[in-house]
């Protein structure tokens, strides 16, 4: 299968219930909500403080740079009958060349245990493995996340090993579990 995928438009992917779209100004708010909650982002080390308006604008501008570079792509996930934004995934770190990327994902408490984040992920490696015809996807999930540990095993990722204090957050060191899904293994599920 070949690469058909050239970052010219943004794609905008679907599934039953779920719309993912484009990330833009207008889902400011949406996007705080989300990361206001501390339980949505206890295992997201990449914030010192729950994030602010202008910081949520700042990583907005980043998503559009992620795919103007064609290193990646953040979708924002809002449900079919209703356009607002209650989490995003996508993936980061592309590499073309070596056809592997790695993803992320993060949902509003309000919507855990509805399966939206299996059906979004569904989506996502869909995309991953059909359209950009990666060899490996990857994840990096910090230690203690049971949740996202489970999902990604739901969908045959591996655990292949443990980052030993790989980040450092408020002043402590973190652990990070590596997991990788390879081509034909994504292949076999999806028979």
């Amino acid at each position: 299968m070949n690469n058909n995928f050239d970052f010219g438009e943004f794609p905008v992917l679907e599934t039953d219930r779920l719309k993912l779209r484009r990330i833009t100004s207008d889902d400011t708010q949406s996007w705080l909500a989300v990361w206001s909650d501390p339980k949505v982002v206890r295992y997201i080390i990449e914030f010192e403080v729950i994030p602010d308006e202008a910081e949520v604008k700042s990583i907005i501008e980043w998503t559009d740079g992620i795919f103007n570079r064609k290193t990646g792509i953040r979708w924002a996930i809002t449900q079919k009958s209703d356009d607002t934004m209650i989490g995003s995934c996508g993936f980061h770190l592309y590499d073309k060349h070596n056809r592997w990327a790695e993803i992320g994902y993060e949902l509003h408490q309000d919507y855990w245990r509805q399966g939206i984040m299996s059906e979004a992920v569904t989506a996502l490696l869909r995309f991953c493995f059909n359209e950009l015809n990666l060899h490996r996807v990857e994840a990096n999930v910090t230690v203690g996340n049971d949740a996202s540990a489970g999902l990604l095993r739901q969908f045959g990722f591996t655990q292949e090993g443990t980052w030993r204090d790989k980040v450092q957050w408020h002043n402590q060191f973190y652990s990070l579990w590596q997991f990788g899904l390879l081509e034909d293994e994504y292949q076999q599920q999806t028979i």
